[in-house]
């Protein structure tokens, strides 16, 4: 049919569209349930769109609900026989859930609304051009028990086996808002900075990290750890972890980051370095003890290390005052105190000068110093009596030593007996330390104990002018004998023999003489006890005298005379 003429045709199309008027205003202004209300047409589709071409896309509006009851901005209506399109102006349904109840600012309910219509799209659409594409149905959803509508009436799209209404008119598509069907996927913002990272319980292979939870949210924590040569890293859940593995005196660097569930979107990272602890030192010796130094020596210990404390104190536990530092592995300490107790301790330290491996202690005491002024008093055969003075610095007890033996005393004097007779002793005195160990330098005296006395001295062979004396040898030992004999007027004589007999000539007849003997050891200073004995050398010129009278007496009483030193005669032999 062409435009200048009206036909039956046209006529339906205007009525189809007046009654779509009709029923947007009854929706805005009445209560009527139209819900039902029959449309029927023979316009075709084709026709209608000639004669009201579409100025927009026509969105068909598909209202599904989940809920009991349902009020919706836009109705599908479904026909067996016809298909219509409508050309004025529909605005689309928005619909919005957020309660279970329903607000609805149309009160007119349209969702079975019924259009009849002859008309076919093919001549609908030639009626109605259309000047924007078709845009995709709205689909409008709630997840509460009733709807809300914004909007009183929308486009409305009749659906049947045989009829489908297709509005040209300009038609917004419809909205659908809901909060858990359409969700918006955006990247998770950055965890917060952990807080309070700290490292403790550090050995030479291992350190404890604690931390407290960063503000916010996070999933796990990434940790990593690195020293000049390796890098290690774990994740954890947990606020703490111990890291074992490590190397001794070695600087690591410990990072902690907070990462969130993307398992990739990193927070600040948090960074800490500390040194694990030296190892300890090896086969601490002292050597070379002296009263006022010692020489200590040891071995590196295993791995690494800056340089080594040396402490040492005596019984007031001064440490500061006696410290130093050495990088050497040996170390000569001086300015000791003699006689006394050190205890001496070596730390390995690592590169910041703070971070201390296990020390290795060890105490020794130094040498005690000389005693002085030794002597020896009261020397007998058998016996001496040693005193000295004690020396500088500190000595527990003293300890005398001679020949095999040795004894002990605390105090500064000391009496050695059960010694043998006329013997030569060396007697050594130590200051020993209160470890009874440690001791000094020997002072040391050596003498001889007195001979014993010589035994049964005898006067024999006794002339006018000579004896023989013999005895025995004194007990013990002896170098010689010194003799002297001496009468009333002189002084005497002496001299020295080494036997155990003597003659003694040159005397005076008819004088008493005493004759003495010691025993004398080889440095002559130790003599033993003197044995005398007194004898008088015989009367020489009477005998003579006697002898002549004898022979005298005999010849005269011979010859039968007498002499005439008969009287002389008589007295020694009274008669004549």
């Amino acid at each position: 049919m062409k435009m200048g003429s009206i036909s039956v045709k046209t006529v339906c199309k205007g009525t189809a569209l007046l009654i779509f008027v009709i029923l947007r205003g009854l929706n805005t202004q009445t209560d009527t349930d139209i819900t039902s209300l029959p449309v029927t047409s023979n316009i075709s589709s084709t026709e209608l769109e000639t004669e009201f071409p579409q100025t927009h896309p026509t969105t068909p509006a598909t209202i599904s609900t989940l809920s009991t009851e349902s009020q919706t901005a836009s109705a599908t209506t479904s026909s067996p026989s016809t298909e219509i399109q409508t050309s004025a102006p529909i605005t689309p349904a928005t619909s919005s859930s957020p309660s279970t109840e329903s607000e609805t600012s149309a009160p007119t309910n349209i969702t079975s609304l019924l259009v009849s219509s002859n008309i076919s799209s093919t001549e609908l659409e030639t009626e109605f051009p259309q000047t924007h594409p078709t845009t995709a149905p709205a689909t409008t959803s709630t997840l509460s028990t009733e709807s809300q509508t914004d909007v009183p009436a929308a486009s409305a799209t009749t659906r049947s086996p045989s009829t489908e209404i297709q509005t040209s008119a300009p038609i917004t598509p419809a909205t659908s808002s809901s909060p858990s069907t359409e969700s918006e996927t955006s990247a998770p913002t950055k965890p917060d900075v952990i807080r309070n990272l700290t490292v403790t319980e550090i050995t030479t292979s291992s350190v404890f990290l604690t931390w407290e939870e960063p503000a916010g949210n996070r999933s796990f924590f990434k940790i990593n750890w690195t020293d000049e040569k390796t890098s290690n890293h774990v994740t954890t859940n947990n606020l703490s972890y111990n890291i074992t593995g490590l190397t001794a005196g070695v600087n690591y660097t410990f990072i902690i980051t907070a990462v969130a569930a993307d398992k990739s979107t990193e927070g600040e990272s948090v960074v800490t370095s500390k040194y694990t602890k030296p190892d300890v030192i090896r086969n601490l010796r002292l050597s070379e003890i002296t009263t006022s130094s010692v020489f200590l020596t040891w071995e590196e210990p295993a791995r690494n290390r800056y340089f080594f404390i040396l402490n040492w104190t005596d019984e007031k536990l001064d440490l500061t005052r006696n410290s130093i530092e050495t990088t050497n592995t040996s170390y000569n300490i001086t300015g000791l105190t003699a006689g006394v107790n050190y205890t001496f301790i070596i730390t390995a330290v690592a590169a910041d000068k703070s971070t201390e491996g296990e020390s290795v202690v060890t105490s020794n005491y130094t040498k005690p110093d000389v005693i002085m002024n030794l002597t020896a008093v009261d020397i007998t055969t058998s016996s001496v009596l040693l005193n000295w003075i004690k020396p500088n610095g500190q000595s527990s007890r003293y300890r005398v030593e001679y020949e095999n033996n040795s004894v002990t005393t605390e105090n500064t004097s000391i009496e050695i007996n059960d010694l043998i007779p006329g013997e030569q002793y060396t007697f050594r005195v130590f200051a020993v330390a209160a470890d009874h160990v440690t001791e000094g330098r020997a002072r040391q005296i050596s003498l001889y104990t007195n001979p014993d006395v010589i035994r049964n001295l005898t006067v024999n062979n006794i002339t006018s002018s000579s004896v023989f004396l013999t005895w025995e040898e004194p007990i013990g030992n002896r170098s010689f004998f010194k003799l002297k004999w001496a009468d009333d007027k002189t002084s005497g004589n002496s001299t020295e023999t080494t036997n155990t007999s003597y003659h003694i000539t040159g005397l005076t007849a008819g004088v008493n003489y005493t004759f003495c003997i010691t025993a004398v050891t080889a440095d002559k200073s130790a003599k033993g006890e003197t044995v005398c004995r007194s004898q008088f050398t015989s009367m020489q010129s009477s005998k003579i005298h006697v002898s002549y009278y004898k022979a005298h007496l005999n010849y005269l009483t011979i010859m039968g005379g007498c002499s005439r030193h008969g009287k002389k005669w008589v007295q020694y032999q009274s008669s004549c």
